[in-house]
């Protein structure tokens, strides 16, 4: 069956040219495509940073994921597939927004995480509006947006940015 994720929303994008802006992304998205596997295939064939893009793609609901019992072990894990074969871009940008957008997409690691620390900082442990969040660090909101999507420290939840809590 295929599925096809619509993006309509430009700050999506960031996501999107995220997912795949590194070779370990790419192959962990790559074995996915191919079909179900379990986290400790993924591991012992891209290393630890799998962990990691995981985390990154089930932000974004790239991926869907399923308990499986891992035949050596004997012990339940979890296991993960694509869950989009496809991608629908419908969406019109000003040259400006696209300059904002990519600016995110290829700010350094650095900057990046500079921005994404002053985030952690002002939503709090509860989250904050995201407006004020734009206003306080003096960034457009299309930019924030892009700033949102680029991290898995916080999400947007209506028009608050709140911080996502770990799996238990």
């Amino acid at each position: 069956m295929k599925r096809v994720k619509l993006i309509n929303d430009p700050a999506e994008l960031v996501a999107l040219f995220r997912a795949v802006d590194s070779k370990e992304r790419r192959d962990v998205l790559t074995t996915l495509a191919e079909g179900w596997t379990m986290i400790s295939d993924l591991v012992s064939k891209h290393g630890e940073g799998a962990y990691a893009a995981i985390t990154y793609f089930e932000k974004f609901k790239l991926v869907e994921s399923r308990w499986e019992v891992n035949n050596e072990s004997g012990r339940p894990e979890k296991g993960y597939r694509t869950f989009y074969n496809a991608f629908q871009i419908s969406t019109s940008l000003t040259f400006d927004e696209t300059q904002e957008l990519l600016t995110v997409v290829l700010m350094p690691e650095k900057k990046f995480k500079e921005y994404e620390a002053k985030i952690v900082e002002l939503i709090g442990s509860e989250g904050t509006f995201a407006n004020d969040v734009s206003r306080d660090l003096g960034v457009s909101s299309l930019t924030l947006k892009g700033l949102v999507r680029r991290s898995v420290e916080f999400d947007f939840k209506g028009h608050n940015i709140v911080p996502l809590k770990e799996e238990d």
